[in-house]
């Protein structure tokens, strides 16, 4: 199991670089979650959803939470072989999480980098003007893809 301790990332820094993870826009990131192909993952804070809304069909999973390692190395392991894709605020922390989970056995973790509010890469998904969900709904969603059928 990986961590996310904020100690360990001078090692992370140092470490090997993994491939280069692949990004898409919000809005691929949009179509590709609505048509089954892919499961994202909202990784900002409870307070973030709650002042914005999730993407729709994403699965609310914040980075900043002490079992955020246990939570999505168990939902990555539940949905093997399905494309996974990451989304925050503005992308820094999609580009951290992904190169750990890359360095931990999970490259094709995807990115979308622009996240929710854009940067430079995008508008964000907000301002695109796709859907969204509470938080809540989000947070529910996690249940439903690690469980067992």
């Amino acid at each position: 199991m990986f961590r996310f301790a904020p100690l360990l990332l001078p090692f992370v820094l140092a470490a090997p670089l993994a491939a280069e993870p692949t990004i898409i826009s919000a809005r691929e990131a949009f179509s590709a979650a609505r048509d089954g192909d892919l499961i994202l993952i909202d990784i900002r804070s409870p307070g973030e959803w709650a002042q914005t809304g999730v993407a729709q069909g994403a699965v609310a999973l914040t980075m900043h939470s002490q079992d955020f390692a246990r939570e999505i190395t168990t939902l990555l392991n539940a949905q093997k072989g399905k494309k996974v894709g990451l989304i925050c605020a503005t992308g820094g922390r999609t580009e951290y999480v992904t190169s750990i989970l890359a360095q931990n056995g999970f490259p094709a973790v995807i990115d979308v980098s622009e996240g929710m509010m854009g940067n430079a890469r995008g508008p964000g998904w907000i301002a695109r003007g796709l859907p969204l969900m509470t938080a809540k709904d989000a947070q529910e969603a996690y249940a439903r893809l690690t469980s067992k059928p």
